[in-house]
């Protein structure tokens, strides 16, 4: 494919990481009354002028549209070529609000708001809207393979010149409600922890003094019976002909669940004890697009050359040239991405 670079980022998520210079230096850990990691919301009267607007947007939209506007004002340029989306199970909140008054109002005269801000693409589109951008326009809705989809698309728009800058993101956002079902289901019985957010990431065509990292590529699998993942990533960097050896840091995308995580243990007893390792969803939860929040640290990490000790890392980082992010989903998704200095 051809060259995809990282020309600006944005975040907001359970750490202070939107519209600041730092970069995980002061961590915001759990409150213990809250049995998930909530995202940090910002002023968003700073990015979403029209009161009204800005009333009608649930969270997620909101978290949304702020972490898009902020992505790509800070590029070269504003209004991006395409907009591509992705998101787990979308906008919930909405849905919820709209099926709970189909009840409350035996199925008779219903707001109809809430039911069109509960589809899907609604962020894509909002933020479309605000921009007033007529180009592509698309949301994936893959669940654990949803962010991977949109990049590949993106890198695609890119490599046939049908795009030279494509703004990326992923939204998912927590509802009370979402939490109590996934935890009868036994989705945190076991060490891991929900959580939220919304990535944006202008990927562009051309190489830019500002740029914060190269993306080379994208792989998403599901592991077979008695496969491990060591063999899909020797054979993803084979395609690019490299090796482990030529890999600075692998970042890990394991929840902390003790029975799903043990494709990462694997790999990292597979790996050299000489090649360095970090984590991230401690700090940003899990959730279906939780990888984005991952990409984000890897593109601050080449950018600044800098490994903060809030990723957990272990081993000696000698360079920081080449990063690999291994990240799994509910051990059903699996997915690789490689990065790399500008």
């Amino acid at each position: 494919m051809k060259s995809c670079y990282i020309e600006n980022i944005s975040s907001i998520s359970p750490q202070n990481t939107f519209g600041t210079e730092e970069f995980l230096d002061n961590i915001v850990e759990r409150n213990p009354e809250m049995p998930y990691l909530s995202a940090i919301e910002p002023d968003y009267k700073l990015y979403i002028l029209n009161a009204g607007l800005r009333r009608r947007m649930s969270h997620v939209i909101k978290m949304g549209v702020a972490a898009a506007l902020e992505c790509a004002k800070g590029s070269s340029v504003e209004n991006p070529d395409a907009i591509i989306t992705a998101t787990g199970l979308g906008c919930l909140a909405d849905t919820e609000k709209f099926l709970n008054s189909i009840v409350v109002n035996h199925e008779q005269l219903l707001n109809p708001t809430a039911f069109i801000q509960s589809t899907f693409n609604t962020i894509g589109a909002q933020i479309a809207l605000i921009l007033q951008n007529k180009g592509y326009n698309f949301t994936y809705v893959h669940r654990g393979f949803s962010f991977e989809t949109a990049l590949i698309d993106a890198m695609m728009q890119l490599t046939d010149d049908e795009a030279t800058r494509v703004l990326v993101g992923a939204i998912d956002e927590i509802t009370p409600s979402e939490y109590e079902v996934t935890k009868r289901l036994g989705f945190w019985r076991n060490g891991a922890v929900m959580g939220e957010g919304a990535q944006f990431f202008m990927l562009s065509s051309e190489k830019t003094e500002s740029s914060y990292a190269e993306l080379i590529d994208v792989h998403q699998f599901q592991l077979k019976d008695n496969e491990k993942a060591d063999d899909r990533i020797n054979s993803f960097l084979d395609k690019h002909s490299l090796t482990m050896k030529d890999v600075d840091l692998v970042v890990l995308g394991n929840s902390g669940d003790k029975l799903l995580d043990v494709p990462f243990q694997n790999f990292k007893s597979e790996i050299s004890s000489n090649t360095p390792t970090a984590e991230f969803k401690h700090l940003c939860g899990e959730y279906h697009t939780a990888a984005s929040f991952g990409v984000w640290c890897i593109a601050n990490i080449l950018k600044r050359q800098k490994l903060p000790f809030a990723m957990h890392p272990n081993g000696k980082v000698d360079k920081l040239e080449r990063v690999l992010l291994y990240n799994s989903y509910q051990n059903v998704n699996h997915s690789i991405y490689l990065l790399e200095a500008i």
